[in-house]
């Protein structure tokens, strides 16, 4: 599922808040009528799965967070919006959403601090990173060490977007997780 309102531009450039998108999230799963689910995230994903964990446990069957932050540095979040907001739209604008989404994205990812959150965690959770995404990787030992039932996974080689760098070795990872809990290993 994609980010409700980044897609098709649903959403004003500075109308994104992580707890909306993962509402929204929920309410396309209320649409399908799934009640529960198995999250996984990647980046930005990763932490909306985690709000979804965080506030609607019951709906939480599994969590994979891949290469997703507790806290993100706040230095690198403003390299990251002083670099987008100075290259053309065309060259980071893709799939409908504007440059300006996308920095009022990077914003509300700088402010988000998942720290206090860590234990509420209550599903088996599967955190992955890429041993190159040197920006990530302090984030994932921070929520495999603060909540209950988790595992970390770095994966060597990759960076940041360790499924289509590694996806044979990503998928691997994932499934063999998502069969132990349902298998209630």
């Amino acid at each position: 599922m994609d980010a409700p309102g980044l897609v098709k531009g649903n959403l004003g450039a500075e109308d994104f808040a992580l707890a909306e998108a993962a509402e929204g999230i929920l309410a396309d799963l209320d649409r399908l009528e799934i009640g529960a689910a198995h999250f996984c995230g990647l980046s930005l994903g990763a932490m909306l799965a985690f709000e979804i964990a965080v506030e609607h446990p019951e709906r939480t069957i599994t969590l994979t967070v891949a290469a997703g932050q507790v806290k993100p540095p706040r230095v690198l979040m403003k390299i990251q919006r002083a670099f987008m907001r100075l290259l053309p739209a065309r060259m980071i604008s893709s799939a409908g959403v504007s440059k300006s989404q996308l920095i009022a994205v990077v914003d509300a990812v700088s402010h988000t601090d998942f720290s206090s959150k860590l234990a509420l965690i209550a599903a088996p959770t599967l955190v992955i990173c890429g041993s190159k995404d040197w920006a990530s990787i302090p984030a994932p030992r921070a929520l495999a060490s603060g909540s209950r039932d988790s595992e970390l996974r770095i994966i060597d080689g990759a960076g940041h977007l360790a499924n289509t760098q590694t996806p044979e070795l990503f998928s691997s990872v994932l499934n063999d997780f998502l069969l132990r809990k349902s298998l209630g290993r």
